[in-house]
């Protein structure tokens, strides 16, 4: 079983930068992903060993040819003859992985206890922008435990400025006493 679906993504966003459509190709590939996870028993008959490979492609041309660029539907074709066409989440992540690299995206996951207006969230991206020096991708999510402040978490950087780690960390203090 293959775990390692770099070699895939790698392939598929080589020819994408040759041809200058590496964010085009991002985007189909997200949509896949999103028909693949609303649609599981599609993607369980894609790994089906029962299910001839003739079939599944027969499958993901009628579904797909008028859908996606030649070359994304190709693609489907190959990773159906190596048995991976169940895996294309897997694959969209790691093509992604490679865009983030290849474009100098820090992805950047934030949560806070209330929901943050637009313009915090310009500045908070400002802000760390300036900080990491790379272009930012937030995620943005809401977390009432925290009781109030942010928790930035990027690959190379944690802040932790919520009330929750205070009050932890105070009580921790108060038990090691």
């Amino acid at each position: 079983m293959v775990t390692n679906f770099r070699p895939y993504a790698n392939a598929l966003f080589e020819i994408a930068q040759e041809q200058s459509r590496e964010q085009e190709y991002l985007d189909q590939l997200r949509e896949l992903e999103t028909v693949w996870k609303s649609n599981p028993d599609f993607a369980m008959a894609l790994s089906h060993p029962k299910i001839e490979k003739k079939k599944k492609k027969e499958w993901i041309a009628e579904i797909f040819a008028d859908q996606v660029d030649p070359l994304i539907l190709n693609f489907l074709y190959v990773m159906n003859d190596h048995g991976l066409a169940a895996f294309v989440p897997q694959i969209a992540d790691e093509y992604q992985t490679l865009y983030r690299e290849n474009e100098g995206i820090e992805e950047v996951f934030v949560q806070s206890a209330v929901e943050l207006s637009q313009t915090q969230i310009d500045a908070l991206s400002k802000m760390l922008k300036e900080k990491l020096k790379k272009k930012i991708e937030l995620n943005v999510e809401v977390d009432p435990d925290l009781i109030a402040g942010l928790k930035v978490r990027a690959k190379d950087l944690v802040l932790d400025n919520t009330v929750k780690s205070r009050l932890d960390s105070l009580k921790e203090k108060l038990i090691e006493k």
